[in-house]
């Protein structure tokens, strides 16, 4: 019945984004339209002003000059219209980008997303054996972040899981509320998607590398002040008929003169600023939907507070600094520069407001920022909990170690996807996992892997019932050789173990999931090596599963007085043929395959298979 009501879901989920799709195509298609009349328009007009005032009324007379002045007016207002409009498309553009990712990720064609290749760690705990990273990863399936950052964040979490159950169990009610906020979640991801276009050197923003004004003293500011002041009276009195108007060529040269005397250092702070402006002022109004929008989970909450300083909003902070950044690169125009510097000090007016922003709120900064990207990665957890309104979230427990019904790995496609229940009793705490060649184990392990990870950041895991107790968790599955430290595979392995067991001892609780153990050595080697490790483990404390070939290591079970229990994957072998039904049993295999694909694949006479 779950199974039947669960798809009936994820066919609701997939209605949704059909008819969110549908809408925002049918907006796309009406802006497009009025994009092109307005570009019609914007031409018509153009031609008017230029045309039909000297067609129509006498050069250089008033009614000529009103009839320019209104039609370029026009013209004027199409142009700022046909910007509207096409911030509008860019706008829909992303949501439908957005919504089209996530039917593809409901259709199993989600392979073309980015991959998140750029975080992979070879040497992580447990990131690489379980596919977070690269193409087909956990990550590319999840993540819904566009900015380096969010990505980042996101990234970050995944590799880092939380032990704590009370900040899981916080986060699992902040993924709950966000689910259920589909218009906050794609509005957010829109916006911050324009912000990101707005980054021209795709960079992280970097907020703690601050301009460096300390070349602003009290002097130069007392220079700055009477110089305006001198600028302003000398300006009456010219006015006023006292003073020549030649004197403003001296107030112009002097002023230039002044600017002059710190250049280097106001080109080098500029530089440390530059192509900032719109991309913050697009920052501080996803900062503003943020603090607009009501929260209720306590977790949210405090990202929201976060926004907050001194009684005034984040939003309204960071546009000032967008638009003291804006007004910095009024510089760029070499003459409008000139003219500002020459009787206003330009420059030294904005570094000297610049410098009491960043003393005022420079700290605070990248603390606003790290939320906003914490709530990028929240997104894309909570997405995932959206679209998957069969998975559950994981209960916790300080003695069970894991105990799960229906686990799926949520990357295998749902037509080929084979869940199994699967559980420690109480005094149980290793599991050996035996099984022949492609019979599901090292599937198995991962999934219970790819759950830990998702459980461990307060996400749903594809499962009917999770419990488990939360802990830290190290993998051993692809050991590899490296070549630059000349180190052997088997010596890798081993450096791999020694670290398992240097965790397990000084932190006191460790879940392993190790993948056949000891492949670099004869079979009698591996046998007994992994026999007493598995032992040692146990000795010190640990739990986790040992997936083997090894058939031998099933007489651990009665040695350790079921502290080590077996469950198997088994190989059926229909009309010649074999059949996997990647189901977990009770106890040892008792099936081989490796003889009859090799017959198969023409490597040894048929008359040599065993089964």
């Amino acid at each position: 019945m779950g199974a039947i009501d669960g798809g009936q879901r994820v066919n609701d989920t997939k209605q949704f984004y059909t008819q969110s799709l549908g809408h925002w195509q049918v907006k796309e298609q009406a802006l497009k339209r009025r994009f092109v009349v307005n570009a019609w328009l914007r031409l018509v007009f153009f031609v008017a002003a230029f045309s039909l005032p000297f067609m129509f009324f006498h050069y250089w007379s008033l009614t000529f000059f009103i009839a320019f002045a209104l039609l370029f007016i026009a013209f004027m207002a199409l142009v700022w219209r046909a910007g509207r409009i096409r911030k509008q498309r860019e706008y829909v553009k992303h949501r439908s980008e957005l919504i089209a990712k996530e039917l593809a990720c409901i259709d199993g064609t989600w392979i073309e997303a980015d991959d998140g290749a750029a975080f992979m760690e070879h040497d992580h705990d447990y990131a690489h054996d379980l596919d977070l990273f690269g193409k087909g990863s956990l990550f590319q399936f999840i993540n819904r972040t566009v900015t380096p950052q969010g990505a980042k964040c996101l990234a970050d979490q995944l590799k880092h899981i939380s032990c704590n159950r009370t900040a899981l169990e916080a986060r699992q009610a902040a993924m709950g509320e966000l689910a259920k906020k589909s218009e906050f979640r794609q509005h957010f991801y829109a916006l911050a998607a324009l912000a990101a276009a707005d980054n021209k050197r795709n960079e992280p923003l970097d907020l703690t590398r601050q301009p460096d004004l300390s070349f602003l003293s009290k002097g130069t500011r007392v220079l700055i002040f009477g110089f305006l002041l001198t600028a302003i009276l000398v300006v009456f009195l010219i006015l006023t008929g006292v003073l020549k108007a030649s004197l403003l060529l001296v107030l112009f040269f002097s002023g230039l003169g002044v600017v002059g005397l710190t250049i280097k250092k106001i080109n080098k702070a500029h530089s440390a600023v530059s192509s900032l402006g719109r991309y913050l002022q697009r920052y501080s109004h996803l900062i503003r939907y943020v603090e607009q929008n009501k929260m209720e989970t306590p977790y949210l909450l405090g990202l929201k507070n976060t926004l907050i300083a001194d009684g005034q909003s984040a939003s309204e902070i960071t546009a000032r600094l967008s638009v003291l950044i804006q007004r910095f690169d009024q510089r760029l125009n070499m003459l409008l520069g000139v003219v500002l510097n020459g009787f206003l000090l330009w420059d030294l007016l904005v570094c000297m407001q610049l410098q009491g922003w960043y003393a005022k709120h420079g700290g605070r900064m990248q603390l606003w920022m790290d939320a906003l990207h914490e709530m990028e990665a929240l997104n894309s957890f909570a997405t995932f909990v959206f679209n998957h309104p069969q998975y559950v979230f994981p209960k916790f427990s300080d003695s069970t170690i894991l105990q799960a019904r229906q686990l799926g790995h949520p990357l295998i496609p749902g037509a080929e996807r084979v869940r199994n229940d699967f559980a420690f009793d109480e005094k149980q705490r290793v599991c050996v996992v035996t099984g022949a060649n492609m019979a599901g184990k090292s599937t198995f392990l991962r999934t219970v892997g790819v759950s830990l990870v998702l459980a461990g950041n307060g996400c749903v895991v594809d499962a009917l019932e999770f419990t488990y107790k939360s802990q830290p968790f190290i993998t051993n599955m692809r050991a590899t050789d490296n070549l630059l430290k000349h180190e052997s595979y088997f010596f890798a392995e081993l450096s791999r173990l020694q670290r398992i067991l240097a965790y397990l001892k000084e932190q006191g609780s460790l879940f392993f999931i190790l993948d056949e153990i000891l492949k670099g050595t004869n079979s009698l080697d591996k046998y007994q090596g992994s026999m007493a490790l598995i032992k040692h483990l146990l000795k010190h404390g640990g739990t986790g599963l040992v997936a083997t070939h090894d058939l031998e290591l099933g007489q651990l079970a009665a040695q350790t007085q079921g502290q080590v229990f077996n469950r198997c994957f088994e190989v059926q072998f229909v009309a010649g043929e074999l059949r996997f039904d990647y189901k977990l049993r009770t106890g040892l295999t008792q099936s081989h395959n490796a003889s009859y694909l090799m017959a198969r694949m023409g490597l040894i006479p048929r008359e040599d298979v065993r089964l």
